[in-house]
Parts: C-alpha cells; structure tokens; sequence
C-alpha cells in the first residue's frame, strides 16, 4: 500500500507533466526545484491543489515546488519514483540556459552553489549559538578543551567554506568534481597558510603570489571552478582518447591551480572585500533605510527564490568582520513579522483547516523557514502578508537606526543568543526590542485588521 509520500510524489510528477518533463530536481530548505523540458506541460492549479505543496514558483531556470518543513521526505519519494538527479542532463540543460540572460544564469548559478550549503551553516551557527549561551551564562570556560573542540566544529563549515563550494560549483559548471576540490584545496593547504602568514614573498616561476588568506571566502572558489570549466574543455578536445584518462586531470590540476594562485583567486579577494566595504559604506550612511527597506521587501524575495543570492554577501562581511548587521537583521526581522502574523490567523480564524496550517507554520516562520507561512496563510489572505510587510519594515527601521548586530548568523528567533558581542549590552537590548517589534506588531495588527473569524 503506497504511503502518503508515495502518492504526493506521483501527484507532483503528474501535475509537473510526468516523468519524462523532467531534467532534474534538487531541493533547499523547503523547496523542491525542477528543471523541466516544457514548462507549458505543467499544472500548477493541480500542484497548489496536492496534499503538502503550499505553492509553486516559477523563475527562468527552474520551477519550483514549496512543501515546507516536509521537503526532504517528498524529495526521496520523488527520487523512488525514478527521477534521475545524476544522469546526462548537461544539453538540455545547456539547451535551456541559452534562452535565459546572462543575470539570471549568474543568480541561477549562485542560488545552486550557496542553497546546499545552507544545512552546513545552519548546523556551524547553532553550535556557535551554543557556544555563546555556555559562556554567557558561565556554562563553560573559553580556556577549557571542550570550549575549544566545540568552537572547531562551529569553525569548520566557514574554514572549509571553499571547498563544500567547489564540490556545488563542479556540479554547476559541469566539471570534475574531484579535480576541482583538488584546485580550491590549494587556497586552503595548511603549507600555503602558513606561507602567507609568515609574510614570506611566494611566487611561481618567477611570477609572485599574492598573500591572501583564502579560509571562509566565497567568490575565490565559484570564480575558479568556472574558470576550471574552460580549461577543462579545452585540455579534453586537445588530449587524444586513449590518454585522456591520465592527461586531463594532470594537465587541469597544473594548469587550473596555478592560475587560481596567481589570478583568480587575488581578484575573488578583492571582489569580496570590496563588496563587503561597499555594504558597510551603505549601511553606515543609508543603514536605517536600508534594513527597513530590505526587511519590508523580504517576503517577495523569497518568493522569487532569489533570497539564496544574497548570502555570499553576509557570508563575506562574516569572513571579513566577523559580523553582519543588514541581511541576516533583515531576514530576522521578516521572518518573525511572516509569524507574529500567522499566528493571528491562527488564533482568529474559525476554519479548522486553516487554522491547523497556521499554526504548524508560525512556528516554522519564527525558526527561520517562512514558506509555509507566506504561501500557506499571508499570501493567500493578502491582508496578513501586506501588514507582515509593514511590521517587519518598522522593525528593520529601529534595527537600522540602532546598528543592531549579529554576531553569529542566525535569521530565526534564534538571533537572540547572537546579539552578544563588541558593542555590549545596548545591542542585546535593541535587538531584543527589534525581536518584539517584528514578532508583536504584525500579530495585533493582523488580529484587529488582517483577518476575518470565519476565514477560509
């Protein structure tokens, strides 16, 4: 007998144009994302119809189906049916993507290599978060063993950064994924590290090499897959077929790496330092407005799936400033508006299928994971969403106005125990009154403006 997974599994492939529509399929935190042959084939009433979906979004590269919390299960029960994540997808992928502009491939591109990581860094942020609650409350000493074991593990995502990017990267660019993990390696080689903090001059046949530490970087390691990618094509048609075996991966790993050392991996730097100069500038001058703008507009982002594109930029400032007061702020302020709002729905509406939703998907918004709350409840009533949109503006205006700051990432209720850090006491306190304004406005708002009793 099929379970209940196995039947919304057969629904969506159904609904989505069956089986042989389908290119392939990845999924985020709450999203499954197809790349599909012919997106006229689809049904979306039939999706938004099936037990689970609470939406579908479509963007120029992918479809996407939102499950929520679920999307995992649904996931290897559409993997079970026979869809094929691994197979020679790479020309009508190509096919595809001729069709769409160079932005969206580049955002395209991002939101594949940064979504997977997104588990990793939630993982290293709550054992960071962990971390600062022991200390703060005398828990645990920062001189002791477990302190500092427990610190390495909250470490590592960010250290080795580079690397879980180049084995999403490889899978984007269509390249080794091995040889490319090989590539970025060098940035992270505890010899080159320590080569660079030494302050020796290091060079390559004459040529020198910038000391650059490459730990926790971003644009590095995306910039040099896909440069790797060309040389990779390049070293395969050169090479004759009974020695591409041993030659290609030799001629790509002395070719790639050296040039990453030199060229690309210098300008990823500089890249990335300068975007993260250029959003303390902003923040510094317009930083008010910034964040109730971005908090505001947040939901719609999300609803575009573009939200993924904005985290090289807050990782950057992490990796440079080891803090963040913008992005994550934002996302923390509308992510609990999206729940102090749902939460009202629930508690206002009559109508027990709605008010069952609500209720699961409040708690889910205030933990960092919106979608079922905006697609399932806000959006689908408008009034919730509009007044969420407010609240969180309102709160992103007193965050922006009090430099509110994150000391660790964290865009869930969660925050909270990220606020400690240099700027002392008045930041906890202001991030908790931005904390009670995102989550507190939107919720009597909704209650007295946004919602009917016997809503549906």
């Amino acid at each position: 007998m099929k379970n209940k997974y196995e039947e919304v599994a057969q629904l969506i492939i159904d609904g989505l144009g069956g089986k042989d529509n389908i290119i392939d399929l990845t999924h985020c935190m709450t999203r499954l994302r197809f790349i599909l042959k012919d997106e006229k084939k689809v049904n979306a009433d039939k999706l938004k119809s099936i037990d689970k979906v609470v939406g579908v979004n479509s963007t120029s590269t992918q479809y996407q189906v939102i499950i929520g919390n679920e999307v995992g299960v649904v996931f290897n029960a559409i993997i079970n049916k026979g869809i094929n994540t691994t197979g020679d997808i790479k020309s009508d992928i190509k096919n595809k993507n001729k069709k769409n502009s160079i932005l969206n491939n580049i955002i395209d591109t991002i939101t594949g290599c940064m979504t997977p990581m997104i588990p990793a860094l939630t993982a290293s942020g709550m054992i960071k978060v962990i971390l600062s609650l022991c200390t703060t409350f005398n828990w645990l000493s920062s001189n002791s063993s477990t302190y500092r074991v427990l610190d390495i593990i909250g470490d590592v995502a960010f250290y080795f950064m580079p690397i879980i990017l180049a084995i999403n990267a490889a899978k984007k660019f269509n390249v080794n994924t091995s040889i490319a993990v090989i590539v970025v390696g060098v940035f992270l080689h505890p010899n080159f590290s320590a080569w660079v903090s030494s302050g020796d001059p290091i060079s390559f046949i004459g040529v020198p090499i910038q000391d650059v530490i490459y730990a926790a970087s971003v644009i590095p390691a995306l910039l040099t897959v896909w440069m790797m990618s060309y040389i990779e094509k390049f070293i395969d048609k050169l090479t004759p077929s009974m020695l591409k075996t041993i030659l290609n991966p030799t001629l790509v790993l002395l070719i790639s790496a050296p040039i990453a050392l030199i060229v690309i991996g210098p300008i990823g730097n500089f890249l990335g330092e300068g975007l993260a100069s250029i959003i303390n500038l902003l923040q510094g001058r317009l930083g008010f407005i910034m964040v109730c703008l971005l908090a505001a507009a947040m939901p719609f982002i999300v609803m575009t799936g573009m939200h993924h594109a904005l985290t090289p930029i807050f990782i950057s400032a992490f990796a440079t400033t080891g803090q963040e007061s913008l992005i994550l702020i934002s996302q923390v302020c509308a992510n609990l508006a999206q729940g102090g709002a749902t939460l009202a729905v629930a508690l206002r509406s009559k109508d027990s299928k709605m008010k069952q939703l609500a209720s699961a998907a409040w708690i889910s918004a205030i933990m960092g994971i919106t979608e079922p709350a905006l697609y399932g409840v806000t959006l689908k009533l408008k009034k919730p969403a509009m007044l969420a949109s407010i609240g969180a503006g309102i709160a992103g205006l007193f965050a922006g106005i009090t430099h509110v700051t994150l000391y660790v990432p964290q865009n869930s209720i969660m925050a909270v125990l990220g606020l400690s850090g240099e700027k002392g006491i008045s930041n906890i306190v202001n991030g908790l009154i931005v904390i009670f304004i995102a989550l507190v406005a939107p919720f009597i708002m909704t209650y007295v403006f946004g919602v009917e009793k016997n809503v549906k």
